[in-house]
């Protein structure tokens, strides 16, 4: 049981390398506007693109953002707080969701 931490960790980190990798191999590499039209990152924040592959039956599917940080902390006080906005900037029926950390 002390290593489950450690294989979550890696397991997760696999699944972020593999999927980076996915994101890198398109054929046509467009600008990032034309790929997701929102605004521009403000000062202080980073703008970030995910791409899933098309499926027959999009409403069968879901994807689950995990937001966090990595920092060193007191193993007894530690936690994110802030807050997560959804936007509909009203392009194309897209969502724009924004972490605001305290």
């Amino acid at each position: 049981m002390k290593n489950a931490p450690k294989f979550a960790i890696a397991l997760l980190a696999a699944a972020c390398v593999s999927t980076s990798a996915f994101a890198t191999d398109t054929k046509n590499d467009q600008p990032l506007e034309k790929v997701a039209p929102y605004p521009q990152a403000e000062k202080g924040m980073k703008r970030q693109v995910i791409q899933v592959p098309a499926q027959e039956n999009e409403a069968n599917f879901k994807v689950e953002l995990l937001i966090g940080q990595t920092l060193e902390v007191d193993c007894n006080h530690h936690r994110l707080g802030g807050k997560l906005e959804s936007k509909n900037p009203g392009r194309l029926g897209l969502r724009l969701l924004r972490l605001l950390i305290k």
